[in-house]
């Protein structure tokens, strides 16, 4: 009896854990929801103020490993983002303004990195459950992909391709 129950448990975790990140995630080519967040310094900042451009849109925390994990591939790829003037909007979940200041110190960041203080709206209306969640949007705000995280390689892999379509002129 006990082992029936202990596996009936098990199996709901496991499609519990297998479908959340499935749910969460908004479909390819779906508007990605505005927001209106503060940074670290009290500014306040939009997505629609990033429109006409790719960005990268990363939700988080500064103490989980994967979303750490996420921050060394950006930091990877930080110049070709400076190259390319790709946006990255860092959106900080239960953190305080200081201890994401902290975090970020001594972090070789590209130029148009924007680290903003979530308070409850992307969480909400992202539907964030796993971390870090990592979108790709393009110049219009739609989803060309969301995930779990991205390594640099294939970070810049799909970067290229999206800015190469937006602007069939650019240099391959």
């Amino acid at each position: 009896m006990k082992t029936a129950l202990a596996r009936t448990i098990l199996s709901w975790i496991l499609v519990v854990c297998i479908t959340t990140p499935a749910l969460s995630q908004i479909p390819r080519g779906n508007l990605a929801p505005d927001f209106k967040l503060r940074n670290t310094a009290k500014k306040t900042v939009r997505l629609s103020d990033y429109e006409g451009r790719p960005v990268i849109l990363v939700i988080g925390t500064t103490w989980c490993p994967g979303c750490k994990d996420q921050m060394s591939e950006l930091e990877k790829i930080s110049q070709f983002l400076d190259d390319k003037g790709i946006p990255v909007i860092d959106i900080f979940i239960q953190e305080n303004a200081k201890a994401v200041s902290n975090y970020l110190k001594g972090k070789k960041l590209p130029a148009s990195f924007a680290a903003l203080l979530d308070d409850g709206q992307v969480h909400r209306a992202y539907k964030v459950y796993p971390i870090p969640r990592l979108l790709i949007l393009d110049g219009s705000r739609r989803v060309v992909q969301d995930t779990l995280g991205l390594d640099g390689e294939e970070l810049t892999r799909i970067l290229e391709k999206l800015v190469e379509q937006q602007d069939p002129q650019a240099p391959r």
